[in-house]
């Protein structure tokens, strides 16, 4: 169960017992009340109001811990100023025990000395105004409400240093096993997923493009007469693509068995924005390029390339041989459009499903969540259009 919703669950079971307290009427008028001088009336229900405020401290505790207990401890104040309300002032306790256990050790330090202050000042108060409360039981009191879960916080901080109970700890302690265990087992089970899922994207990026562009080079050549000079040059497009592959190849092996960091910059780190679009070009595709790639991390300007690299490869294998690239920056994203026209004879609608039904397109997708964008693909005006809007560091154009 995750941690932030059981500690509200255990919020609601404070206050749902404050309100049987409430209807079964354990509450006591106090023998002095200010308010009769301001001619009001205390009645029974307002505990029902300090129990909604105290409500609300505790919906707080989480997230803003110490400003919580203040809140709960203000509310306890009003309580006590006419009467006193055993529901309410035991959700001051889980305020309490909630802000030891997530304050900084200088706040905590901070509610030792304010629950010193708060008994010494209330004994005092006690011994001087008959308030239907005698010194022994204000400090009983304060001792039952302030202390004990102070001290049983600073002792689950600690590791339970009281726990002297060998045998104890040890049941204790395999009671919890299970579940740690459980709890390990499904992290190691994500991280292999996550993993998997970024070297299946980086297979399919490092391998696809290239083997798609030479796919398309050497298919144009035997399909056409021979050509000496042609020829030889689609054999040197083939074998720069060639050995680009089998570097990232090997790169991604290193990778793989740990000999250098494959981090948030992935496998695409030395190629560049103009290599990637040459490469297209090799490929037999004519691209119209409107605007470059401004200095990126290297996470999003991965990712750039990435996508820039399969919108280029799927405008290669199935659009109508031309492609139009858009670059642009605005408010703090940079958005890359790829458009390729699709073939004219009837087509568009099953290649369409084939390009967005393929895995190159989950692999972008993936990538641009992974760095905070968004990614669109759709058929739009007879082009396949693939746009990607990606976060830019602050301060850039």
């Amino acid at each position: 169960m995750n941690r932030e919703l059981r500690a509200h669950l255990h919020s609601t079971g404070y206050v749902v017992f404050a309100a049987l307290t409430l209807l079964a009427g354990w509450y006591e008028r106090a023998g002095f009340l200010p308010w009769e001088s301001w001619g009001l009336e205390p009645a029974p229900w307002w505990h029902g109001l300090t129990l909604a405020a105290m409500a609300g401290a505790l919906a707080a505790k989480v997230r803003w811990p110490t400003l919580a207990l203040l809140c709960g401890a203000g509310v306890v104040l009003a309580d006590l100023s006419f009467g006193l309300s055993i529901g309410v002032v035991l959700c001051l306790t889980d305020l309490i025990y909630n802000q030891v256990l997530r304050a900084s050790p200088a706040q905590v330090r901070r509610v030792r000395v304010g629950s010193l202050t708060v008994t010494a000042a209330l004994v005092a108060l006690t011994a001087v105004v008959d308030a239907g409360l005698s010194p022994l039981n204000a400090l009983l009191l304060c001792v039952g409400v302030l202390f004990v879960p102070l001290w049983w916080a600073s002792e689950v901080r600690q590791g339970y240093p009281a726990m002297q109970d060998r045998a104890l700890k040890e049941r204790l302690a395999a009671e919890r096993e299970p579940a740690l265990v459980a709890e390990y087992e499904r992290r190691r089970q994500g991280s292999i997923e996550a993993e998997r899922r970024r070297m299946a994207r980086e297979l399919h990026d490092v391998v696809s493009a290239q083997v798609a562009s030479i796919a398309l080079t050497s298919g144009g050549v035997l399909h056409a007469e021979p050509e000496s000079a042609r020829d030889r040059k689609a054999l040197e497009t083939i074998r720069a693509t060639s050995v680009e592959a089998l570097e990232e190849l090997r790169q991604m092996v290193r990778v793989l068995r740990g000999e250098e960091d494959g981090g948030a910059g992935e496998l695409l780190t030395e190629v560049t924005w103009e290599q990637v679009l040459a490469r297209g070009r090799a490929s037999g595709l004519s691209i119209d390029v409107d605007g470059a790639p401004p200095a990126l991390p290297p996470a999003p300007r991965a990712v750039l390339l990435r996508v820039l690299q399969e919108s280029l490869a799927n405008a290669a294998k199935h659009g109508d041989g031309a492609a139009r690239v858009e670059l642009s920056s605005g408010r703090g994203a940079l958005t890359l459009r790829v458009a390729s026209p699709l073939p004219a004879d009837g087509t568009e609608g099953g290649l369409a499903a084939t390009l967005s039904g393929g895995t190159g397109l989950a692999a972008m997708q993936e990538r641009v969540q992974l760095v905070g964008g968004r990614l669109r693909t759709e058929e739009e005006a007879g082009r396949w259009l693939v746009e990607a809007v990606l976060p830019m560091k602050p301060g850039q154009p």
